[in-house]
């Protein structure tokens, strides 16, 4: 799968998530599936951000596409990079804060950065 390909895909879960949370609103749905759902999407949203901006460091710095091999990701394309920052993502401390807020304010190229 290219690139494009894999980038695209997240992106299509993201649009198809919007559009069923969309339906729901209009159909008056159940509030609490409603909120879990959009929570859900931040969710999403902010991993393929931090994914497209860890991905750009990589691209750019030969050494943080090394650590990634040495980390067990297969390269430096998008759906390593996302398996990436999904795993550091699931180790983050929230401190009662919601995960996407904290995944955002996460520079997940620190984790490719620090000695292994």
């Amino acid at each position: 799968m290219s690139e494009l390909a894999a980038e695209e895909e997240y992106r299509l879960e993201i649009a198809d998530l919007r559009r069923k949370i969309s339906r729901l609103k209009t159909e008056h749905g159940e509030l609490q599936l409603i909120e879990e759902f959009e929570a859900e999407l931040r969710i999403l949203e902010a991993l393929f951000q931090a994914a497209a901006t860890t991905l750009t460091a990589v691209e750019a710095e030969p050494a943080l596409a090394h650590q990634l091999r040495v980390q067990g990701f297969g390269g430096a394309d998008f759906r390593e990079v996302y398996a990436f920052v999904y795993d550091a993502a699931l180790e983050l401390e929230l401190d009662d804060r919601p995960l996407a807020a904290v995944i955002r304010a996460t520079d997940f190229t620190a984790g490719l950065r620090a000695p292994t």
